[in-house]
């Protein structure tokens, strides 16, 4: 088996290992690249750190603002229709017969020094009511807000099966330049020796973009598809209740699928660089790459809604067509200095 000495060599000679020992060659890198995740999901168990319990309570954070942002803004509605129902509400008058009105008063309060209603005459009484057409207001006025912002737990052993989800997930990305190597390293074993230079060159870029699809999901693309599905249960009148299995499945495998799929400009340059395809491939193939890529948002996505898949498929397509430009920009340059040489 080839040193990582030799898997990088720019000596301009073919790869002279056969089937066999590509396949050992792959063990040897499974092997390490599950070390080291190994290695890092240690390292978020470690209880001074406490790196898993960081990153399930900041996956908790989206769903909780959601939820405290969805019922406050109910509560608001319910106050607004209150103060619009009560401004509108009639102000009637009351006409009572004063002499009537003393004599059930005696009876409520005989102690109070009343005239005779003999006295009164035929004199009225003008009283200003008002009344309020609904409840409603009375219980939006008196009653105390409990915004509601918990997730729930439906089984003994889920809390503890997530948590250990989230560790496994975190000790993943910890570890992901190590994984990232043997994934390329494994790649250029099976290439020529002029052709791994390139593995070399593209591997920075190829953690950076992992890395930066990683955290744009969570930073950005969960909460707003958490906001956006709320919008369902307002449109229904349905209060939502999030559980914590379904969440933390749907925050955890989604950053990742990112990742990976923000490898796609990437993966295109390399495959253009050691002339697997062209960029006139690439372009005469675009339909057949946004149905493949809408189908595979559709799968990959651990959400059953059109949303979720829009928001991964979207970014797939952009980048797909961003893997177009850079091959294109890169032979345009290399024409240039050839004429130029």
């Amino acid at each position: 088996m080839p040193t990582d000495q030799d898997l990088f060599a720019e000596e301009k000679s073919m790869t002279t290992m056969s089937f066999g020992e590509h396949i050992e060659e792959l063990r040897v890198r499974l092997i390490l690249a599950l070390i080291g995740l190994f290695v890092g999901v240690i390292v978020v168990f470690i209880p001074p750190l406490d790196i898993g319990w960081r990153v399930m309570k900041k996956m908790e954070e989206p769903a909780k603002i959601a939820l405290a942002e969805f019922y406050r803004a109910e509560y608001d509605k319910k106050a607004r229709q209150a103060e619009d129902e009560k401004a509108v509400t009639p102000k009637l008058q009351a006409v009572l017969d004063a002499g009537s009105f003393v004599t059930e008063l005696k009876k409520i309060a005989p102690k109070l020094e009343l005239p005779e209603s003999g006295t009164l005459g035929g004199l009225t009484l003008n009283l200003p009511v008002q009344f309020f057409a609904s409840d409603m207001i009375k219980a939006v006025e008196g009653s105390t807000v409990q915004i509601d912002q918990s997730l729930v737990s439906l089984a003994p052993l889920e809390t503890l099966t997530i948590f250990f989800m989230v560790c496994l997930v975190s000790g993943l990305v910890l570890a992901s330049p190590w994984v990232f190597y043997q994934i390329w390293a494994f790649v250029a074993a099976g290439l020529y020796r002029h052709e791994r230079r390139y593995v070399k060159k593209y591997l920075p870029f190829s953690l950076g973009l992992f890395l930066t699809g990683v955290f744009l999901c969570f930073l950005f693309v969960l909460p707003i598809t958490l906001k956006f599905l709320l919008q369902f249960n307002v449109w229904l009148g349905v209060a939502p209740t999030l559980r914590l299995s379904e969440w933390m499945g749907f925050a955890t495998i989604l950053p990742l699928i990112f990742g990976v799929s923000f490898q796609t400009p990437l993966v295109m340059l390399f495959l253009e660089r050691i002339s697997v395809f062209t960029v006139a491939d690439f372009r005469a193939k675009r339909k057949m790459a946004i149905l493949v890529i809408t189908i595979a948002a559709a799968v990959l996505t651990p959400g059953q809604d059109p949303f979720s898949m829009l928001l991964l498929a979207v970014p797939m397509i952009l980048l797909y067509e961003l893997g177009i430009v850079l091959i294109g920009h890169n032979r345009r340059k290399e024409t240039y200095a050839g004429w130029s040489g």
